[in-house]
C-alpha cells in the first residue's frame, strides 16, 4: 500500500484560548512570538474568505500547507492589505500552547501549537466578526447541501453527524455539496420589510477539512483520503481509541492506518474528489434548516416553531467530542450558544436576529441523530421528506 501523507501535531484538538486581548498586550505577544521567525523558516499567504483578506505568518509547513489548500487565494501581494492577520508560531520559549485574538485588530497570534483545526476555526471567526459588522452577513457553523435547487442547512454541534448528511444528500440524484462547516446568509437591510425572504447560502472553502471517521460508516471515502494531506490519523493499532467491540483497520482490515481511531483525525479534502466538479456548488437558496442533535432522551424528529428553535440554538448544549477543548472534557455536556465555538466576538442579540429572520425564509425541524433505533439512511429519509414539504 501506498504511504499517506500524514502529520502528527502536539495539540490534537484546539488549545486554552484568550479572546478579549488589548492591543497593547496584544502587540507585545506579538512581538514575543514573531522574534522567533526567520526568513527561512516564515511562510505567509493571504486567504479570500468571501471577501475578507486573512493573511496566515507562521513557521508550520504543515499549517502553511493546509491553509493553501483550504482556501481560495487572495490578492497575496504588498498592494492590498489584509483585513485580518493570524500569526502562527512553535518553538516559543517560557510560553505556554495558548491562542490569543485582538478584537479591536481583527489579528490573532496561536503560540507553541500547529493544530491546523483552531486556526481554520479563528480565519472563519475572524472573517465572520468583520463581514457581521460591516456588511450584514450571517456566519453560521453549519453544512449545506442543494438538491434539486433547494438548499438544505444543517446548523449542528461538531459531532452530531453534520457532514455524514451532507455527503448523503450531495449523492441524490439532484444533489451538490456546497459546504460541510461552514456558510454565509447576506441579510438584506429592508429584510424586516420582507414578508418571505429568499436567502442566498454561500460558502467559503475550497477544499474541505473533515473527519476522517467518516470513512468507517462511508468505506468509499477511504481511497479518497488517501490521496489527501492528513492530520493526526492512526498508523499504530496501539494508538487507537475505539469503543470495545468496533473494528479496527489495521488489526482487522489489514490496512496501514485507521481512518477511525481518533474522532478527530483530519483530511483537507477538495470537494471535487467526492464525485467529479458537477457535484459541486458555491451557492443555493435556503428551503430547509435542519438542526441535529444527539442524545438519547430526546425525540427522533420534532417541528419546530421559531421560539422553540431559537431557545434550542441560544443554549446551545452539546456532547463535547474529541479536539473540542482539553481532553478531559471529551465525552461530557458543554454548551456552545448557536452550536458555534467559532464567534470570536458574539453579538448575541445580533445572531437572535439573523437566526430569526432565516426562520422566516426556511421550514425549521431538529433530528437526534442518538435517537434509538435512528440510523444515517433514516436520517437522511426526515431530512429529504421535510425538504419535499419545505
Amino acid at each position: 500500500m501506498a504511504s499517506i501523507n500524514n502529520h502528527i501535531t502536539a495539540s490534537q484538538g484546539r488549545v486554552a484560548s484568550t479572546k478579549d486581548v488589548a492591543p497593547a498586550k496584544f502587540e507585545a505577544l506579538v512581538a514575543k512570538a514573531t522574534s522567533k521567525l526567520t526568513k527561512d523558516t516564515t511562510y505567509v499567504w493571504d486567504a479570500n474568505i468571501n471577501g475578507v483578506i486573512v493573511r496566515l505568518i507562521t513557521n508550520s509547513r504543515h499549517q502553511y500547507d493546509f491553509w493553501v489548500s483550504n482556501w481560495w487565494p487572495g490578492p497575496n501581494n504588498d498592494a492590498v492589505l489584509p483585513h485580518g492577520i493570524i500569526w502562527s508560531v512553535s518553538g516559543v520559549p517560557g510560553e505556554e500552547t495558548h491562542a490569543y485574538y485582538c478584537p479591536d485588530r481583527f489579528q490573532a497570534v496561536f503560540v507553541n501549537t500547529e493544530y491546523y483545526g483552531q486556526c481554520k476555526s479563528w480565519a472563519l471567526g475572524i472573517a465572520a466578526h468583520f463581514l457581521e459588522q460591516r456588511y450584514n452577513v450571517h456566519s453560521i457553523h453549519g453544512a449545506c447541501a442543494d438538491v434539486d435547487g433547494k438548499g438544505v442547512v444543517v446548523v449542528a454541534p461538531t459531532g452530531t453527524g453534520k457532514t455524514t448528511q451532507v455527503n448523503k444528500l450531495f449523492q441524490h440524484a439532484r444533489g451538490r455539496v456546497v459546504g460541510d462547516d461552514w456558510i454565509y446568509i447576506k441579510h438584506p437591510t429592508n429584510i424586516d420589510n420582507i414578508a418571505n425572504p429568499i436567502l442566498e447560502v454561500t460558502q467559503p472553502e475550497k477544499s474541505l477539512y473533515v473527519r476522517t471517521e467518516n470513512a468507517k460508516e462511508e468505506p468509499w471515502l477511504r481511497s479518497v483520503f488517501d490521496r489527501c494531506m492528513l492530520e493526526n490519523v492512526i498508523t499504530d493499532a496501539k494508538d487507537c481509541m475505539h469503543p470495545p467491540g468496533e473494528k479496527c483497520a489495521i488489526k482487522d482490515l489489514g490496512d496501514t492506518k485507521c481512518y477511525w481511531g481518533f474522532g478527530n483525525s483530519r483530511a483537507m479534502l477538495p470537494r471535487e474528489w467526492m464525485a467529479g466538479p458537477e457535484k459541486v456548488g458555491d451557492k443555493t437558496t435556503m428551503k430547509l434548516m435542519v438542526l441535529l442533535r444527539r442524545d438519547k432522551e430526546s425525540p427522533a424528529e420534532v417541528s419546530l416553531d421559531t421560539d422553540e428553535a431559537i431557545a434550542i440554538l441560544k443554549e446551545g448544549k452539546t456532547l463535547i467530542r474529541p479536539g473540542a477543548g482539553p481532553k478531559e472534557k471529551w465525552g461530557t455536556y458543554g454548551y456552545e450558544p448557536w452550536y458555534n465555538p467559532y464567534l470570536l466576538a458574539p453579538d448575541h442579540a445580533r445572531q437572535e436576529k439573523f437566526f430569526r429572520d432565516e426562520m422566516r425564509a426556511a421550514r425549521v425541524v431538529i433530528i437526534n441523530t442518538g435517537a434509538p433505533g435512528e440510523s444515517i439512511e433514516r436520517t437522511y429519509q426526515r431530512i429529504i421528506t421535510n425538504l419535499e414539504k419545505a
